[in-house]
């Protein structure tokens, strides 16, 4: 069968701020991994010819990206579906269904594990993948083929009879080790990039699966952490290599699980004589100075770390188990070897009654002084333990998402706590937050002086426009090429 794969346009993504959402792409454009890795399985069978298209990296909007689609002519198409881009992938999907009526449409992503019957209800959409796919879409898409029963393939939905009908847990593989590389080959992989990176090519990899951790705001399909063996992180490595990729960034939400796992994957890079930079993601908690040492030797180049808040109570209301002063150490370990970092920061906590409070956590962000930092205006998604306090208080009501996603609208406006802080005041906070910490002297005067590639020099003359509120061209297409679809309207039952 022929099989494509999309990862939907954000044209319409959900919106946080009156007026000044940063999006996804100002902060540089990342692989849609889900697709690559199913593309990968696909392949490594040998049963099915594959194809990918992404949107956002294209810059498509759904009339583009569904004229792709058509001239590929698939037997199915799958489009990986997030609720802040669900408008897009509904607008997207009604197209392709216009042009390839007999092709099998399936949803899969996130958003379908969170509302399965608000996804089945698009007339459009025949079947739901739920969970990890890479075990699911093999074995629904050979049962499709033959026509066989999908009773015993885990997590897929379908219409039989007049009535949906599911097969059992959404999928989930326990053996990541066993997943064949991302098919990266398959898309213009020297396109991605990241704004705090050297404006290089970026291999990305995802070495490490779930978290643990239990945070009150995070909305998470999986809390048990799986990790990838150092050999087979490292094979996935060569084969970037050898396509002449120098720059890695390890995606995990947890990179740094234990200071034993970093140090096994530096010396790995070291023993295969790699001459690379690499970037992650991680704890604070989790960093030890002979761990960063060894990874600095390897070609560290960046630490990214989730902070959150700035005083030890505030981290203790949502439960990240973590403290200021580990923060502080942390980016002074990393500081004092060479490493770059980066941390994030979130306002709006229901404990961020006061304009003050947001004010202080701005303070302890310039003080830490990490050499990059992201801020955010807290979401209170659905199934977390801070939306069922929000609904307590009748912040929101308990159906805001799930309205939503039976009945998609563009640049849906997210639910943010407004018990203390209005919208409005929050979006001036964040402003005042990117300008304070980066509009320094100091701060800015480093990154001059680290600068080494005229790609660094425009990734940080991007990044100072973004701030200033100057958006770039990715914005601007989008809104031009909307008066070419229309709004989708919610299909009659059945």
């Amino acid at each position: 069968m022929k099989v494509l794969l999309l990862n939907v346009p954000d044209a319409h993504v959900g919106k946080t701020t009156d007026d000044w959402d940063l999006e996804a792409t100002d902060i540089g454009v990342f692989p849609p991994m889900g697709i690559l890795y199913l593309a990968g399985v696909l392949r490594a069978g040998g049963r099915h010819e594959v194809a990918l298209v992404d949107c956002i990296l294209d810059r498509l909007g759904p009339e583009e990206a569904a004229a792709r689609a058509a001239a590929f002519a698939p037997d199915v198409v799958g489009l990986t579906v997030y609720t802040p881009t669900l408008y897009d992938a509904l607008v997207l999907t009604r197209r392709i269904r216009e042009l390839l009526p007999k092709a099998a449409i399936v949803w899969g992503g996130p958003h379908t594990a969170l509302y399965p019957e608000a996804s089945m209800a698009q007339a459009e959409v025949d079947y739901l993948i739920l969970g990890e796919a890479e075990e699911t879409l093999p074995a629904f898409l050979d049962a499709l083929e033959a026509g066989r029963s999908f009773d015993d393939i885990p997590g897929v939905v379908w219409r039989q009879d007049g009535r949906t009908r599911r097969s059992g847990d959404p999928g989930y593989v326990k053996d990541i080790d066993s997943i064949p590389f991302p098919a990266f080959d398959l898309l213009p992989y020297r396109r991605y990039f990241s704004a705090i990176g050297t404006g290089l090519p970026v291999g990305t990899i995802c070495s490490s699966r779930g978290c643990p951790f239990h945070c009150t705001f995070c909305c998470k399909p999986y809390s048990t952490y799986r990790s990838r063996t150092v050999e087979n992180i490292l094979d996935e490595m060569a084969a970037y290599y050898a396509q002449g990729i120098r720059e890695f960034f390890f995606f995990d939400d947890l990179f740094n699980a234990s200071a034993k796992r970093v140090t096994a994957i530096a010396q790995g890079i070291l023993d295969r004589g790699f001459d690379v930079v690499w970037s992650f993601r991680g704890r604070v908690d989790a960093v030890t100075e002979d761990m960063l040492r060894l990874a600095k030797k390897s070609g560290c180049r960046q630490a990214l770390f989730g902070v959150e808040d700035a005083t030890d109570e505030g981290l203790r209301l949502i439960n990240k188990k973590i403290t200021v002063e580990q923060v502080r150490r942390a980016v002074r370990l990393c500081r004092k070897l060479g490493i770059l970092t980066s941390t994030n920061w979130i306002i709006g906590f229901p404990h961020h009654k006061t304009r003050e409070d947001v004010l202080r956590l701005i303070d302890t962000a310039v003080s830490i002084d990490s050499d990059f930092a992201q801020f955010n205006i807290m979401i209170a998604y659905d199934g977390t333990a801070i939306f069922r306090q929000g609904v307590e208080k009748g912040l929101f009501p308990a159906d805001i998402w799930s309205r939503h996603a039976f009945e998609p609208v563009p640049n849906f406006v997210e639910p943010i706590w407004e018990e203390h802080l209005s919208r409005a005041e929050l979006s001036q906070l964040l402003k005042l937050c990117y300008r304070r910490f980066y509009f320094r002297p100091l701060p800015i005067l480093r990154k001059f002086l680290r600068v080494r590639r005229f790609g660094e020099l425009a990734l940080f003359a991007k990044g100072a426009l973004t701030l200033l509120g100057i958006k770039g061209y990715h914005r601007k297409r989008h809104k031009e090429g909307e008066s070419r679809f229309t709004a989708p309207s919610r299909p009659e039952a059945g």
